[in-house]
């Protein structure tokens, strides 16, 4: 690995991902015209994934292996926010995959505009090679325009079109610094809360439309899991994000058009928690704790306050009526 200053950290975390973890890396490794460092942290894998992240990082010096107990990928991705050196910092997920040229015009478009934050674009496939003209995740984002991180979130949340992935943001470590940015460790929906507060702090956020990052549909990804215990994190999950929205929204800095907004957003997500409850976790006591927690938080007044038309006002009394009779 070069002394100088990398143009970019790569973090990677890994967490069973044998299969993947290699056309990643590769990936990775041949984004052409930067100078980069991987970061790539094993969670405690059970299976090869790390005698794979050993074997690569012996042939090319710019991968560097942690190995650690699992902590999850919260923890995983705030251990590579400590150790990377580069101007900027980038995110991939191990079973993903990433175009190439993509960390060099993000990286290009960044220094040109003096930018906190670039927002780029992906796609999803489900094996390699990807589709030659794959349909891109984001379509109404800010294309060609420069705006701080609150107008980004008025321009997008509203739409459906907030780009949460942290893997399409590649963000200036000085900034990270700056602000102390880091992922909330132990919580699923991270990426949620992180964006959030990218948004609210970042000056100057640009956007590249070209969609250079593949996410790979993985159905052993945690948000696919049928296990109790993985669903209640995700519900554990969406209290979070909604109690990070309302705390935001409240904060008397926030300007009244983005508190609505994000009530808005709070609106949506108790409707997300409302699905993984009655969906997907089908054991009485296991919801009882969380309907209990959403009804003393006041959530449904938020929800009703974030409410903008009958669909939204129907799902606040929906959830009122549901959750009183799980916390019953």
């Amino acid at each position: 690995m070069t002394s100088t200053r990398p143009d970019v950290s790569v973090i990677v975390p890994v967490y069973n991902c044998e299969a993947w973890i290699d056309a990643l890396l590769r990936s990775v490794l041949d984004q052409a015209g930067v100078d980069l460092e991987i970061i790539a942290i094993c969670d405690g894998a059970t299976d090869g994934s790390l005698a794979v992240l050993e074997s690569m990082a012996a042939r090319d010096a710019r991968i560097r292996v942690v190995a650690q107990d699992n902590r999850g990928v919260s923890a995983t991705r705030n251990a590579g926010l400590t150790l990377a050196r580069g101007e900027w910092i980038a995110f991939a997920d191990g079973d993903d995959w990433m175009k190439p040229g993509a960390l060099r015009t993000w990286i290009d478009y960044g220094r040109r505009h003096e930018l906190d934050v670039v927002i780029g674009n992906g796609f999803s496939f489900e094996a390699l090679p990807p589709p030659a003209d794959p349909q891109p995740m984001y379509e109404r984002q800010p294309w060609g325009e420069i705006c701080d991180g609150a107008t980004w979130l008025k321009r997008t949340v509203p739409n459906d079109d907030w780009v949460v992935c942290v893997w399409l943001q590649c963000v200036r470590r000085d900034f990270v610094a700056k602000h102390g940015l880091r992922f909330e460790e132990g919580v699923v929906h991270e990426d949620i809360i992180w964006a959030l507060q990218t948004g609210l702090r970042a000056q100057r956020v640009g956007f590249v439309r070209e969609a250079f990052y593949g996410y790979r549909r993985n159905p052993a990804s945690i948000t696919n899991s049928p296990s109790h215990a993985a669903v209640a994190r995700r519900a554990a999950g969406y209290l979070r994000v909604i109690d990070a929205l309302v705390t935001a929204a409240l904060d008397p800095q926030t300007d009244r058009t983005l508190s609505r907004i994000l009530l808005r957003q709070a609106n949506r997500e108790s409707g997300h928690l409302l699905h993984v409850l009655r969906k997907r976790l089908n054991d009485d006591e296991l919801r009882k704790p969380f309907a209990r927690q959403f009804l003393q938080s006041g959530y449904v007044r938020v929800m009703l306050k974030g409410a903008t038309n009958a669909s939204e006002m129907w799902r606040a009394l929906r959830c009122w009526r549901v959750y009183s009779r799980f916390a019953a």
